[in-house]
C-alpha cells in the first residue's frame, strides 16, 4: 500500500473519530457530523482508488477468499443470534415462583388490560441530568413490559421535557423527576409512584367511562367515613375507593328520605341506632327498583335491619363467632380475629380466592339462610372452617359445638310481588363491619373482598379479582436437629469433597 493511501486512510479514521466524539459530547446530531462523515467517505474512497491494484490483488488471494468465507459465516451466525434474541424479546414466557406472585401481574391487572379496546398511551416525562431518572426509567420499563406482554395496546413513550416542551406543557409537566401520565380516549390520569397497584388503579380511572357514586348512610352511629387516625374509622376505605375513581358521599335518610338518582351503591357500615320504619321503606323501595345495597352489621346490634333482610332470606344470628385453635395446652378458643377461609367457588366475587387465602373479621355474627321467596337466590360467599364456635355473649364456654358459620351472603333476584319484567336487585350482607376499618382493611384478603363486592354491586365485573400482591419474605425455620443434619451432611462434607477432588486431579496430572 502506498504512502499516500495510508495518509488518506489515517485522515478517514480521524474524521470518523471526530464525528463520534462530537455526537457524544453534544448529545445530538449537528451539521458538523455530516461534514465529518462526508470527509471520512472521501478519504476512504480516495485511498481505495489510489491503491486499487493492491486491493484487487489482495481480494483475489486464496487466503483472503477463505478468510472472507469465514467472515461471512461469522456474520451469518451473528445475524441468526440477533434474530433469535429479537424474537425472544418480543415473544417470551416467564414463570413466577415467588410465594406472593410479586413478579407477575395480578388477575385484576390482566383483566383490565385485556379489556382495552383502544390504545393506552403511557408518557414518562423526565429531564436529562436529574439524579435517579435512569433508575426510575429502568424500573418503569420493567413494569410496563409486564402489561405489554398481555396486550399490544399499551404504548410507552419516554418524553424528555426540554426536547418536547409542547407535549410537556400540554400535560402540565414542569419537573423531571419522573412523572407518568396515562391517556386513554383523551381521558388522562397522573401517577408518580412506580408500582403495579398505582398503575392498575390509574388504568381503572381512565378506562371507566362513567364515574360511579357510592353513598354511605349516616345518622345511626355508623363508622366515621372521615376518620383516618382511629383504628375503627373508615378513612382508609374512603381513600382506597376514591383512588379507584369512585365518588364517595354521605346520605342521611332522615334529612333526604329518598335515594339520590346518581347512587350506584348504597352502603350501611355498622349502625348502632335503629333505622326508622320510613327509612326501611326507602331501602325496600330501592331494592324493589332493582338497585344495590351493601350492609355490614355489628354483632348484637342489627339496628332493626333484620326487618329488611328476613324478607329476602337472611337472618342475623346475633352471636359471636370465634375460631378453635390447637395450642401446647390443647385445643382452645382464639379470641382474636375470626377467620373466613371457605369461599364460594362459583361467585365472581370470591372465585379467584385461593384455598390458602383467608379474610379476617373481628367478633362477627353468623348469617342464617332461611327460606327465601321465589325468585331470590342467597349465595354464601364466605364461611368459617368447621372448627369455629358461636357464643351468645363474650363469655366463652367449653361446651359449644364446633361448626361452619356463614359470615358473608350475596342475595340476588326480584323483590317479592314485583313484576317479572322488573330489574333484579343485588345485596351483600356481612356479619361484621370491623373487617373494613382502618386497622383491618389491609389484612389478608379483606381489601379484595370489599373492592370485589363494590365492583359487583356497581356492575363492574371486569374489575373483580385479587389486587396486586406485595412482596413477602419467606422465613427459614430450623430446629437444632435439622441444623445439625444440614451442617454435617452438607456444609462440612461438600468443601472437603471438592478439595479432595482437586488435589486428586492435581496429583494425577503431575504424575502423568
Amino acid at each position: 500500500m502506498g504512502k499516500l493511501s495510508k495518509i488518506s486512510f489515517l485522515f478517514g479514521f480521524i474524521s470518523l473519530l471526530s464525528m463520534a466524539i462530537t455526537r457524544y459530547l453534544l448529545g445530538d446530531w449537528v451539521p458538523f457530523c455530516w461534514l465529518a462523515l462526508g470527509m471520512a467517505v472521501f478519504f476512504f474512497g480516495f485511498g481505495i482508488y489510489k491503491d486499487r491494484e493492491f486491493f484487487k490483488e489482495f481480494f483475489t488471494m486464496k487466503t483472503t477468499k477463505e478468510g472472507m468465507s469465514m467472515g461471512v459465516l461469522i456474520l451469518l451466525m451473528v445475524a441468526v443470534l440477533a434474530i433469535v434474541n429479537y424474537l425472544g424479546i418480543k415473544h417470551y414466557k416467564s414463570w413466577d415462583f415467588s410465594t406472593s406472585k410479586a413478579n407477575s401481574l395480578s388477575e385484576q391487572s390482566i383483566q383490565l388490560v385485556k379489556s382495552l379496546d383502544s390504545e393506552l398511551k403511557v408518557f414518562f416525562f423526565y429531564k436529562k441530568g436529574v439524579e435517579g431518572n435512569e433508575e426510575n426509567r429502568r424500573q418503569f420499563r420493567e413494569l410496563i413490559n409486564k402489561y405489554q406482554d398481555v396486550s399490544g395496546k399499551v404504548k410507552l413513550q419516554f418524553v424528555e421535557v426540554n426536547e418536547n416542551p409542547d407535549l410537556a406543557k400540554d400535560y402540565g409537566v414542569d419537573k423531571g423527576s419522573g412523572v407518568v401520565f396515562l391517556n386513554y380516549k383523551d381521558r388522562r390520569n397522573r401517577i408518580e409512584k412506580i408500582d403495579e397497584q398505582e398503575f392498575t388503579s390509574a388504568i381503572v380511572k381512565v378506562t371507566r367511562e362513567k364515574t360511579k357514586t357510592l353513598y354511605f348512610t349516616v345518622g345511626h352511629g355508623e363508622k366515621d367515613l372521615n376518620d383516618s387516625k382511629e383504628g375503627l374509622g373508615l378513612g382508609s376505605l374512603k381513600l382506597m375507593l376514591e383512588n379507584n375513581r369512585y365518588v364517595v358521599k354521605e346520605l342521611s335518610l332522615t334529612q333526604t328520605p329518598q335515594i339520590p338518582d346518581d347512587a350506584d351503591v348504597i352502603l350501611i357500615a355498622g349502625p348502632i341506632r335503629d333505622f326508622q320504619d320510613s327509612e326501611l321503606l326507602v331501602l325496600e323501595n330501592h331494592l324493589k327498583a332493582g338497585k344495590t345495597l351493601f350492609m355490614a352489621i355489628e354483632s348484637q346490634n342489627t339496628a332493626r335491619l333484620e326487618k329488611l333482610t328476613e324478607k329476602i332470606g337472611v337472618r342475623f344470628a346475633n352471636n359471636y363467632i370465634f375460631n378453635v385453635v390447637d395450642t401446647v395446652m390443647g385445643r382452645g378458643v382464639n379470641q382474636g380475629p375470626a377467620i373466613g377461609s371457605v369461599f364460594s367457588s362459583t361467585n365472581k366475587i370470591t372465585r379467584s380466592f385461593a384455598r390458602t387465602d383467608v379474610t379476617q373479621f373481628r367478633m362477627p355474627q353468623a348469617l342464617i339462610k332461611i327460606d327465601a321467596p321465589a325468585g331470590i337466590t342467597v349465595d354464601e360467599l364466605v364461611k368459617t372452617a368447621p372448627t369455629a364456635m358461636a357464643f351468645d355473649s363474650m363469655q366463652i364456654r367449653g361446651d359449644a359445638p364446633e361448626a361452619t358459620y356463614t359470615l358473608v351472603d350475596e342475595v340476588t333476584g326480584r323483590w317479592p310481588g314485583t313484576d317479572e319484567k322488573s330489574e333484579e336487585f343485588r345485596a351483600i350482607i356481612v356479619g361484621d363491619v370491623d373487617f373494613m376499618t382502618n386497622q383491618m382493611l389491609y389484612q389478608n384478603l379483606n381489601r379484595d373482598l370489599v373492592l370485589n363486592s363494590i365492583a359487583a354491586l356497581a356492575k363492574e365485573e371486569n374489575l373483580i379479582s385479587i389486587t396486586p400482591k406485595e412482596t413477602m419474605t419467606t422465613p427459614l425455620m430450623m430446629t437444632e436437629t435439622k441444623f445439625a443434619v444440614f451442617l454435617f451432611a452438607f456444609i462440612i462434607p461438600l468443601p472437603i469433597l471438592l478439595l479432595g477432588t482437586s488435589i486428586g486431579l492435581w496429583l494425577k496430572r503431575r504424575n502423568a
